[in-house]
């Protein structure tokens, strides 16, 4: 491949602007204050909530992406809401709270719920990452106040609008449309934070500068034209900074853009902050317990339906069977720690993809004959809980370079004397730890698939090829490895099953993902294959036009994984079905039409056939929407909130109404009598801290 004059001054224009837009950003954000013990204090919050109360108007199990936005508009309207994780409220601060170590949250054992899933039904189709002994694939997610918000790589992007426009279709309600769901993604930004990498990472080491260029010349033909470039304003057609921006969206661009990520003056903000900053303003209406793990549903059997009328929870640390720190209770033990929890008006799972329908099952809701397997007697059959399990497939490219990149020079990731760790700690706005490492992105569309963008690539210093145990550590070690990810969304050979072991609720459901359709031949494993191959080509094409900018610096690299043996289609594609992940699990308990077998949900968030009991969590979705689903649970979380109030008003008999957020006055501020207790306190001033360190 040749380069251009033309091209090559295109993309150096392009990485200028991008440069100063991001620096001037950065520099213009407020550097965060240091308070001694005489700073200014905020309340402490109480997470043991169920030592003074245990009836409330609303029980929401699970405090991440979906359960938090949700519980604090339904508190604000005036409700008395508990929030209920099976987590610890504190966890070590620095590896929550510095984006760069995004890694060693995702295997923090404080927080860690350790999975272990199949990729396919038949052990001889796994690659490496397989562990037998375990019978599966390592797949961590978070269990903590935040969720998988607490572990997740900060990665920010917003849904296509054809994402609420198909969910209208698939569940016949048209109130589910990019127009109406704009607004909840406003309310979406009121609390959410959204930054991108300090741009002197890329000033600092010019072989990171290098690829980044790369990456603006090789995509050129996927972007706007040169003099769609905005040096004031530091855009290239008003979408370098900021991807999300509307305008892009709606005309399906591509190209290459910076990553935004959702930290707040350089740390990490997620659900966690936004539960917590809003609870003091919401005492007597806002209730947390941690530590609570939801044993089954209680239910109401002596009307035409069956109701929902509180949860079974038993409050100790680290009872679930995919914590690394499982702490195994006796019988007695478990029977002194049980909690009867009363919701007044619902109860409201929120456990995602893997935990709501585990309790909804080991509550006696789910396929019929699986469950009187178990031995659990029935509630309701329905037959989707637990099917549909969606992902998406995920892969890298990785290379070696002949040195460290200089910007890592001297870091040592948290321990002691690392100077990184001082810079992020005195709030310099280019400090290397206020990114999560994702330095750029480009968007594509794939061949045969729909016209927006259903492809996302992302670079970083990095050398990760999948979760397999000691993954953070290899991720970082050695500092000479650059990491292109692959990811595709939208896929279209995956349907996967979440189903029960036993009925003890604290060991975990066997996983199921079935892998391009169960490792079988089909157009949409072939259409998968096919899009996983091209952004396999787009990373390779990018480090070869690194390789002929090489002229500001010396460093040379080779490909390492899948490695330069890899070339034919064929060979390719087995790497792909062989080794590709997931990490975004999602549509276990779908919203549907009236009459789809299918269905689990109706388009109001309601478990049909059963009152008083609803889901909001990426289980939801019948398809898994964006690339990237966390804004857009936040956005369906916030419109939950409208649907449930509007409900509560008498407004959504019908069902077909978009449940507006204004239609209530989520700004009330009328507390509920009754004290909700004090005997755990948090110290907001210390962000949730304790005294670990790593």
């Amino acid at each position: 491949m040749s380069i251009s004059r033309r091209s090559f001054i295109t993309g150096s224009a392009a990485l200028t602007a991008a440069m100063a837009a991001a620096a001037a950003f950065a520099v213009s954000r407020p550097v965060p204050g240091t308070y001694g013990d005489a700073g200014p204090r905020r309340p402490v919050i109480d997470t043991d909530a169920l030592d003074t109360a245990t009836e409330y108007d609303y029980v929401v199990v699970g405090a991440g992406a979906g359960g938090v936005p949700m519980a604090v508009r339904l508190a604000e309207a005036g409700h008395s809401v508990l929030v209920l994780d099976a987590g610890p409220a504190t966890t070590d601060p620095d590896v929550y709270e510095v984006p760069a170590f995004h890694l060693f949250a995702s295997s923090d054992p404080e927080m860690s719920w350790d999975f272990w899933v199949r990729h396919y039904t038949d052990d001889r189709l796994h690659g490496s990452a397989f562990v037998r002994k375990r019978d599966g694939v390592l797949y961590p997610r978070a269990s903590t106040l935040g969720g998988c918000t607490a572990h997740h790589a900060l990665l920010m992007l917003a849904p296509e609008n054809d994402d609420w426009d198909r969910l209208g279709r698939i569940t016949g309600d048209p109130s589910w449309n990019a127009l109406v769901m704009a607004e909840y993604q406003a309310r979406v930004r009121e609390w959410l934070p959204i930054e991108t990498s300090p741009a002197a990472i890329l000033a600092e080491d010019p072989t990171l500068a290098r690829l980044v260029t790369a990456a603006l010349v090789d995509a050129g033909q996927l972007a706007p034209p040169a003099s769609a470039i905005d040096l004031n304003r530091g855009t290239i057609a008003g979408t370098l900074l900021d991807p999300n921006d509307p305008a892009a969206i709606e005309a399906y661009r591509q190209g290459v853009s910076l990553v935004p990520q959702s930290t707040r003056d350089g740390k990490r903000y997620g659900v966690r902050e936004r539960l917590l900053e809003a609870a003091p303003g919401l005492q007597g209406r806002l209730a947390i317990q941690s530590d609570a793990l939801v044993e089954r549903i209680r239910f109401d059997t002596g009307g035409p339906r069956p109701r929902a009328v509180g949860l079974e929870v038993v409050v100790a640390p680290h009872q679930y069977g995919a914590s690394p720190v499982r702490r195994t209770l006796t019988a007695a033990a478990r029977d002194a720690a049980r909690r009867t929890v009363t919701a007044r008006h619902e109860v409201i799972v929120s456990g995602g993809a893997f935990n709501t329908p585990q309790i909804m099952m080991l509550s006696g809701v789910g396929p019929a004959a699986h469950l009187r397997a178990h031995g659990i007697d029935l509630v309701h059959d329905l037959p989707g809980v637990g099917g549909n399990l969606q992902d998406r497939y995920e892969m890298t490219v990785v290379t070696e370079f002949d040195r460290p990149f200089s910007v890592l020079a001297g870091k040592t990731y948290g321990a002691e004397g690392d100077p990184g760790m001082t810079e992020w700690r005195s709030g310099d706005p280019n400090a290397l730890y206020r990114s999560n490492g994702l330095l750029v992105g480009i968007k594509q569309t794939v061949a045969g698939g729909s016209e927006h963008p259903e492809l996302f690539l992302f670079g970083a210093p990095s050398n990760f090829t999948g979760y397999r145990p000691g993954f953070a550590a290899d991720g970082i070690r050695g500092g000479d490895h650059f990491n292109w990810a692959v990811l595709r969304g939208y896929q279209k050979s995956m349907d996967g099953t979440v189903r029960l072991r036993s009925d003890d609720p604290t060991e975990p459901p066997a996983i199921n993902f079935r892998y391009f359709d169960d490792g079988q031949s089909s157009a949409g494993t072939a259409l998968d294959l096919r899009a996983m191959r091209d952004g396999i080509e787009r990373a390779r094409s990018v480090n070869a036009t690194a390789r002929r900018l090489r002229f500001g610096d010396a460093a040379t690299d080779h490909e390492i994984y899948p490695g330069p043996a890899v070339t034919s289609a064929d060979d390719i594609d087995a790497v792909i079905r062989r080794d590709a992940w997931g990490h975004h699990a999602s549509c276990t308990m779908p919203m549907g039409a009236d009459g789809d077998p299918r269905a689990v949900l109706d388009a109001r968030f309601r478990v049909r056939g059963i009152d008083g009991l609803r889901v909001v969590d990426a289980s939801v979705f019948p398809e898994i929407p964006a690339l990237f689903p966390l804004m857009t649970i936040f956005a369906m979380s916030e419109r939950a909130a409208a649907t449930i109030l509007d409900d509560r008003a008498g407004g959504g008999a019908g069902g077909r109404t978009g449940g507006r957020a204004d239609d209530r006055d989520v700004g009330a501020r009328t507390a509920l009598s009754g004290d909700l207790g004090h005997d755990h306190d948090l110290d907001l001033d210390h962000d949730l801290r304790t005294d670990g360190t790593r």
